[in-house]
């Protein structure tokens, strides 16, 4: 029996939702840098995992005792572990807000020595998709690269990448975003 061969898949998005178009292009652009061999860092979602789990600890510590004990004995500590999940909660949200932003890939490359970190917005009814690549070398390296150190910043119609049935072009894609990425990585003139 013959198999098929495994073909590329095709990324549909609907046309007239820019919250689907970003997140196709989200999409392909981690997949091009991964291509490229950067290996995504995912410091932000541990960040707000710990948080999240610290708070969650409290609450089934507060369970547990809760189970032994009456209510009466154990309201004080319902109280830290209330507090203690809001006071997580809200610094989780904060540290996405303040830190983290719209950025969606952070990722390294060892045999170059930086880090690339991509963030996207798109407004609401603006079909318009704007992507932030920045680069840093990476701590603690010998020999480390001077990049540019501006931020690149495309700014294309989502129309430019997709057909009009919502289809993704990717080979088009991206090569708009390796011109940005070698923009990004010129190295800068003294």
């Amino acid at each position: 029996m013959v198999e098929p061969m495994a073909t590329e898949s095709k990324v549909t998005a609907n046309t007239s939702s820019t919250s689907e178009l970003r997140a196709a292009c989200d999409t392909g652009l981690r997949e091009f840098l991964k291509g490229r061999g950067y290996e995504e860092m995912h410091t932000h979602t541990d960040v707000k995992l710990v948080l999240g789990y610290l708070g969650v600890l409290f609450c089934a510590i507060d369970f547990a005792y809760s189970w032994k004990y009456p209510f009466s004995q154990t309201k004080w500590f319902s109280y830290i572990s209330v507090s203690v999940y809001a006071v997580t909660s809200a610094l989780a949200l904060a540290y996405s807000y303040a830190v983290q932003r719209n950025t969606f890939f952070v990722g390294y490359n060892k045999a170059k020595g930086h880090i690339i970190s991509a963030g996207s917005h798109a407004k609401q009814n603006d079909p318009t998709y704007r992507l932030t690549l920045t680069t840093r070398p990476i701590r603690g390296r010998q020999d480390p690269p001077v990049f540019n150190s501006k931020p690149v910043e495309v700014k294309q119609p989502f129309a430019e990448w997709f057909y009009s049935d919502g289809e993704f072009d990717g080979a088009k894609f991206n090569a708009d975003i390796e011109v940005a990425i070698m923009s990004l990585l010129t190295k800068k003139s003294d």
